[in-house]
């Protein structure tokens, strides 16, 4: 049997040095709430348009310590849940507008750290969506058909040789490969981080936010201080929830991965996948797979799972029963590697949101705003979040404070997620149809 430890691979990748926590009160002009992807990518682009702004962040670890330290590092247009959802929520030209804002930040995120020598182990490798029955491959067709109403170059979708020769997986009957890249998520939150710091942003590590006071100018109460600002940005993720305008807009998916130990030149040899391409099955429910830059697999997949009360707690990474799941689909894609050791086990929240699709916008009063509602496909998203929420803040009419993600008058509101025991029987009914809609042939 396996020994691994429930720890996340990337934050063993780079070692952390903590900023210190909010101790006083301060003043500034905006106060970004999270450290993640979302809060640092509004944190760089507000001071790439005003300078001279005097931005606080507040985070209740550090940065990269959640969701975007956790992602599995695909780079990906994907909005949301799907491109087929994205459609039938907002129409053709809307989705088309999201998606190349999106696809442009896939490779604004590799100059990013490019210029600023941020070593996120970026790698434009493209990823393939694979089927592995026959109705995957008619979601692959309708996929392909969408993307070409709106007017993306002619995907192809690949026979099963042509699949296998790329990534040589039995399992893979067809594919369609798609624009993306890959990353080390947790180098690249650090290094958006440092820069950030560089820029003159301050980050306050170890200062959960207690509570907003709304007002003339709004003040994030921490334990050890307080910070009183024009502006507050909310970007906590799937943390949103303990604000009480968000408790039953957004709710916690786990999701869980492993990562195997380096392969051996000898373990390489066996698997055509040279191209180093990222794997996603065409299906609802997550299993995807990719190299990371030292040649070990990671392979996410398993159950998506609601706990009841909400429960984010760090205890849910130890469950057996959820690996076990992932070693299994691991062999049915590469039963030539039955013989790789995983060392890593871990798994993290997705913020799931009832429309599938990410939210933006103001709360009443205009002087505090938000983001959230990735659905677990954030890397990319979340970059172009952040110029929504810096046009947003700067209170900017532009192409992207326009774009589906803003709730404007365009946006029908979604419905609420009930609350518990409702919640959890729903949710949990929800994952196992997709689940075997996912499995139908």
């Amino acid at each position: 049997m396996n020994a691994y430890k429930h720890v996340v691979y990337w934050h063993d990748t780079e070692k952390v040095t903590v900023e210190d926590p909010l101790r006083e009160s301060v003043d500034c002009d905006v106060c970004i709430v999270g450290g993640g992807f979302t809060g640092l990518w509004t944190a760089y682009f507000l001071k790439e348009a005003e300078p001279a702004l005097d931005i606080r962040i507040v985070e209740a670890n550090h940065s990269g310590y959640g969701a975007s330290g956790r992602a599995d590092g695909f780079v990906t247009p994907t909005i949301g849940k799907d491109i087929q959802e994205l459609v039938k929520e907002f129409g053709l030209q809307r989705a088309l507008d999201a998606s190349k804002a999106v696809g442009r930040s896939i490779l604004e995120i590799g100059r990013f750290a490019r210029r600023n020598r941020v070593d996120a182990e970026y790698e434009a490798n493209d990823y393939l969506m694979v089927a592995t029955n026959a109705g995957q491959l008619k979601r692959l067709e309708h996929d392909r058909a969408l993307a070409e109403q709106m007017g993306a170059a002619q995907a192809e979708i690949l026979g099963r040789e042509e699949s296998q020769a790329i990534i040589g997986s039995p399992a893979a009957l067809g594919s369609m490969r798609t624009g993306g890249a890959l990353v080390n998520p947790f180098k690249l939150a650090r290094g958006i981080a440092r820069v950030v710091r560089e820029k003159g942003v301050t980050i306050y590590d170890n200062s959960p936010c207690l509570r907003v006071e709304p007002g003339a100018r709004p003040t994030v109460v921490t334990a050890g201080g307080q910070v009183k600002a024009d502006k507050v940005v909310l970007a906590t993720n799937v943390h949103m929830d303990a604000f009480p305008q968000f408790r039953r807009k957004v709710i916690p998916i786990w999701t869980y991965a492993m990562v195997s130990e380096p392969l051996t030149d000898a373990q390489l040899g066996r698997v055509n996948w040279e191209g180093r391409e990222g794997l996603v099955e065409a299906k609802s429910l997550l299993t995807c797979a990719r190299f990371t830059h030292d040649n070990r697999i990671m392979f996410a997949g398993g159950p998506a799972l609601y706990y009841y009360g909400r429960d984010k707690r760090q205890r849910n990474m130890n469950r057996p029963e959820a690996y076990r799941e992932i070693q299994r689909e691991f062999l049915r894609f590469f039963p030539m590697w039955s013989d790789v050791e995983f060392s890593y086990a871990y798994g993290g929240t997705a913020d799931i949101v009832r429309d599938f699709a990410p939210h933006f916008g103001r709360l009443d009063g205009g002087n505090i705003l938000y983001g959230y509602g990735y659905c677990g496909n954030g890397i990319a998203a979340t970059h172009t979040g952040g110029k929504v929420l810096r046009d947003l803040t700067l209170g900017k009419d532009t192409d992207y404070s326009r774009l589906l993600f803003v709730d404007d008058e365009r946006r029908k509101p979604p419905a609420s997620f009930p609350p518990d025991p409702f919640l959890f029987v729903g949710t949990r009914a929800m994952t196992r149809l997709m689940d075997w809609e996912d499995s139908r042939a």
